[in-house]
């Protein structure tokens, strides 16, 4: 039942009162300048059109009619200050000043009805597009849902829910609700049967609808290009029916939700592809690049073997030793190669995270330091790194690997014997490092595929050989897994500048 707004009636009604008052006013003013009343029943047509516009009833421009003829018959009609129907002509002329004035408020009335409505249907196209707008411009499922709720739920002034899936699978939906009763309500067995019922039928259930049963709620499904992206559920008990019109804009919504759904599970979708098309191609481009790695070592291991072996009555026992001994570190090499990329296998899968622990920068360089020195005894290195005690949280061997790769790439692939430098600064909440060359840099074609991971033909200035370890490829992962990112760049001066940054706040490993 709509609720009776008294104090809007009392307005009215002053403002009745206010205007044939002053009508009569005016009318006395008239009859008393002219000595006619000629203008008496334009003064107070006047005022039952003005009455009609400004109150919000029907009601108050026919009181104000039967009124004005009232007053005219008492004021205006001889003999005055007295009723008087009885004369020749009279009645039929009152009745159709009431006739006229009638129809004068219901043509009003009827123009504010109508400029009420439109202006109604104004507000809800400019609602309808507000939503439209509102819902595309979000690209997040969630958003998008908890946005229709919230419309949704103000359009109808109730508590309201979205499965996304059947309720009998188990979902408990997302839900906008107004009291807590009506949400133990809508999650009983038999309201859940219902929604699982639309989202089988792709029909709406419960009050309202075609197929109410006993139900609390309306239960109205999202379909779009056949499909039913979700089931959204009103409640209602307690509420009018809704008007067909109002039905009709709240489809309208629930349309617009539905292909906004439909469009985010699209675009979900496609990026799915596009992340697996990108794990199959750094799944090959690992693979090329881990393949060329192992080859160069096994294939020397091979070779002295193969060679004590056969000459092991010719050979010194001083040559077999360093024969054994060259098969021995690369061995070991191999072994450290594998582990690493155990590790960064699991990295990319998503199955396990980097053990970051917190390392002295210090250590972490002078380890990686002392291992590439070994390798190539007649390099120079030139390491610069701040005076400060810095701790920073890493995997301090996939690190160490990573310097190692960057380093041995300077080393072999710079065209020349000067120094590589080893420069590390820490810049607002990054520890960033540099690795320096003064060589013939990178062809320009190749910076920007660079840690895709090439064949030694493809790109002869990256990290194709035993000695580049694990690959610029698996650099790029190790870095980007402890949040930090790697590029490379030509210097100005001559040579690369490979770059990598590793945060220096991040979650530790208990």
């Amino acid at each position: 039942m709509q609720k009776v707004d008294y104090k809007l009636y009392f307005y009215d009604f002053v403002k009745t009162i206010l205007i044939i008052t002053t009508a009569t006013l005016i009318s006395f003013f008239f009859m008393e300048a002219t000595d006619t009343t000629v203008n008496v029943a334009i003064i107070y047509f006047l005022a039952i059109i003005l009455i009609s516009k400004i109150t919000n009833r029907n009601f108050w421009g026919i009181c104000s009619s039967a009124a004005g003829v009232i007053a005219i018959n008492y004021y205006f009609t001889y003999p005055y200050n007295s009723f008087d129907f009885t004369r020749n002509g009279y009645p039929l002329t009152f009745l159709g000043m009431l006739i006229i004035a009638f129809i004068i408020c219901s043509t009003i009335s009827g123009l504010k009805e109508h400029a009420r409505k439109a202006s109604e249907n104004e507000k809800k196209s400019n609602r309808l597009n507000d939503i439209n707008n509102r819902l595309f411009s979000l690209n997040d499922l969630s958003q998008i849902i908890e946005l229709a709720l919230e419309y949704i739920g103000e359009f109808t002034g109730s508590t309201v829910i979205y499965y996304e899936e059947s309720p009998q699978l188990g979902s408990k939906g997302y839900i906008r609700t107004l009291n807590a009763e009506h949400e133990r309500i809508i999650h009983s067995h038999h309201e859940e049967f219902i929604a699982d019922w639309v989202f089988q039928n792709k029909s709406p259930a419960g009050i309202d609808t075609d197929f109410p049963g006993v139900s609390s709620c309306t239960y109205l499904p999202l379909v779009s290009h056949d499909t039913i992206w979700g089931v959204m559920g009103i409640f209602r008990t307690g509420q009018e029916n809704t008007e067909q019109n109002s039905l009709s804009s709240l489809n309208l919504i629930l349309s617009q939700v539905a292909i906004a759904i439909e469009r985010q599970h699209l675009s979900d979708n496609q990026q799915l592809i596009l992340i697996e098309t990108e794990k199959e191609k750094t799944r090959a481009n690992l693979l090329r690049a881990v393949s060329h790695d192992l080859r160069t070592p096994l294939t020397g291991m091979i070779g002295a073997s193969e060679t004590i072996l056969k000459n092991k009555n010719v050979l010194s026992e001083e040559e077999q030793i360093k024969l054994l001994r060259f098969i021995y570190e690369d061995s070991n090499w191999l072994l450290h190669m594998v582990e690493n990329l155990l590790s960064v296998t699991r990295i990319r899968e998503g199955n396990s995270s980097v053990n970051k622990v917190l390392e002295p920068l210090e250590e972490l360089v002078t380890e990686a330091i002392m291992r590439i020195r070994n390798r190539f005894p007649q390099s120079k290195i030139l390491v610069r790194i701040p005076e400060e005690f810095i701790m920073v949280p890493v995997d301090a061997t996939l690190i160490e690997q990573v310097i190692i790769n960057l380093l041995e790439n300077a080393i072999k692939y710079s065209g020349n014997n000067k120094p590589v430098t080893l420069l590390a600064v820490q810049e607002e909440e990054f520890m960033v490092f540099h690795i320096v060359d003064e060589g013939k840099g990178i062809d320009a074609d190749k910076i920007e595929s660079i840690f895709d991971g090439f064949s030694q033909a493809e790109n002869p200035n990256s990290d194709s050989s035993k000695g580049l370890g694990i690959g610029l490829s698996i650099c790029k992962t190790i870095i980007n897994a402890h949040g930090g990112n790697i590029s490379v760049r030509n210097n100005d001066g001559g040579g690369a500048v490979f770059t990598f940054t590793l945060p220096l706040e991040g979650s530790l490993n208990p």
